[in-house]
């Protein structure tokens, strides 16, 4: 994720200043134990499912007692009632008896049904507890199905409100959670899951989401596009947009791309936006000269009215805040590639491989703004080193003082945990030298596809690879707070 206004001081857009690497936003971090999980209440009685994830930084978010193998959304908007009516169901794997479980959902659910047979349900905040007719055991696959409906963009939970609608429809978009707006789901990114979603809008409109497009239909008064994700991916990473965009599709070295640019852009930055996503197939050749083949099929990009403030790695096909196209937004005249090297680079770090918990985040942003830095330098944008050199030397004694290896919830989206996981990356490149740091991003990707990472493996890998001790490295550049010593 990037932020469209910089944090860093200096800055004032994400990658306006030259030597200045731009901001970008964060996520979620932590790494519950069992006292941990006791102490927030995460602990459930035998035949229980956990109502989280275990996950330190957002106890509720997630659930625990299964694992979730695939969903298939419909989610219908209608713009001019603001209303969503939607239906998940997914297929899932008990890892214990489940004689109840929790799903992730903020809509009123009207139905609820445990394979095939109607569940009791109830709801509160973001959770939703299903109680089958019979237990499920552990180890069994089942189905579930959820019928909902409401007005998404009324409803906030904890400040979050991830559902946005614009002139022509809606987007619901964000980090770390969207998905409880438009679909049931066990909403972490330790779960991963393939998709079938259907996105139904009035004729005239689009419905764009992850994925390929896999075929459109009339249904009713409504048209139905359907997107289909047979990659593993987190919820987080999928997004859904219902509106009046200017669709372009295509292919370029084997892999399809579809780009959406909302039609209410203004010329200019319509024109840059055009200018920067068409060049994500040469930036995609770029990385993966150095990470190996790129993850998946589709590619692309959606530029949006909405005032979202950043631009997100959404699975396949990144969604921007039109603020990124703007005039003087980028590095370049008339263009902003930049940022699309940092979402296109999510796809190996973050996407491809994901985090088991938040605290984490370091490895997504920090890997993503290097190569951001990398694309740069290749354009002519100032060089790797002079981007590390820069906040080495002017940093200040507040940019060191935060450990970005663990930097707390409030602190997910500080620019530091960006720009000094960057840092940490390169200064890891310096230590190890080219040869063992490119077979090091080689074979986290290569050996983690579709997977989870955390920084303890991140580590222990770079130490296989190089040969050396890394402990005390990694100690300085990540927990510390102060300058590490060159």
């Amino acid at each position: 994720m990037r932020l469209a206004v910089a944090i860093a001081s200096a800055t004032l857009l994400a990658g306006l200043l030259p030597g200045a690497p731009g901001a970008a936003a964060a996520a979620e971090a932590g790494e519950a134990g069992t006292n941990t999980a006791v102490r927030a209440g995460m602990v459930a009685a035998p035949g229980v499912g956990r109502p989280g994830a275990g996950d330190a930084y957002f106890p509720g978010h997630g659930n625990g007692g299964y694992d979730v193998r695939h969903y298939q959304v419909t989610a219908a908007y209608q713009p001019a009632e603001k209303r969503l009516v939607g239906r998940t169901r997914l297929r899932a794997v008990a890892s214990q008896r489940l004689r109840r479980f929790n799903l992730d959902l903020v809509l009123a659910a009207s139905s609820v049904r445990v394979g095939g047979r109607p569940a009791r349900f109830s709801q509160r905040g973001r959770e939703l507890v299903v109680t089958p007719r019979r237990a499920i055991r552990k180890g069994d696959r089942f189905v579930v199905s959820v019928a909902y409906a409401g007005r998404p963009a009324s409803i906030s939970h904890r400040g979050a409100r991830p559902f946005v609608t614009t002139r022509a429809g809606a987007i619901v978009v964000g980090q770390p959670e969207a998905a409880p707006w438009w679909f049931a789901s066990n909403d972490h990114p330790s779960d991963k899951a393939t998709y079938d979603i259907r996105l139904r809008v009035p004729r005239g409109r689009e419905a764009i989401s992850v994925g390929r497009l896999a075929g459109r239909k009339r249904v009713g008064d409504l048209v139905q596009w359907r997107w289909v994700m047979r990659r593993p991916m987190a919820t987080y990473l999928a997004f859904a947009a219902w509106g009046d965009f200017r669709v372009v599709r295509g292919r370029a070295g084997g892999v399809r791309y579809l780009y959406a640019y909302d039609r209410a852009l203004s010329a200019g930055v319509r024109r840059r936006a055009v200018r920067s996503l068409r060049r994500t197939p040469e930036v995609t050749r770029f990385l993966a000269r150095h990470l190996g083949p790129y993850p998946y099929g589709d590619h692309g990009g959606v530029v949006t009215k909405a005032d979202l403030g950043f631009a997100l790695e959404t699975q396949t096909r990144p969604v921007y805040d039109a603020a990124f196209f703007r005039r003087g937004a980028g590095l370049q005249p008339g263009q902003n590639t930049s940022v699309v090297a940092h979402e296109v680079a999510h796809q190996w770090f973050g996407d491809s491989v994901s985090l088991r918990r938040w605290r984490d985040i370091w490895l997504n942003e920090g890997l993503a703004t290097y190569l951001e830095w990398m694309w740069d330098e290749s354009q002519g944008l100032g060089s790797v080193r002079s981007e590390f050199d820069y906040w080495y030397d002017h940093g200040g004694r507040a940019f060191w003082r935060l450990p970005v290896g663990n930097p707390g919830r409030d602190r997910m989206f500080d620019n530091r945990v960006y720009v000094r996981g960057a840092m940490t990356i390169h200064a890891l490149r310096r230590e190890i030298g080219d040869a063992a740091f490119f077979a090091l991003l080689r074979r986290w990707v290569g050996e983690r596809r579709d997977g989870h990472g955390t920084t303890t493996q991140f580590e222990r890998l770079a130490e296989d690879v190089s040969g050396r001790q890394l402990d005390g490295f990694f100690d300085a550049w990540l927990f510390r707070r102060s300058r590490p010593l060159l």
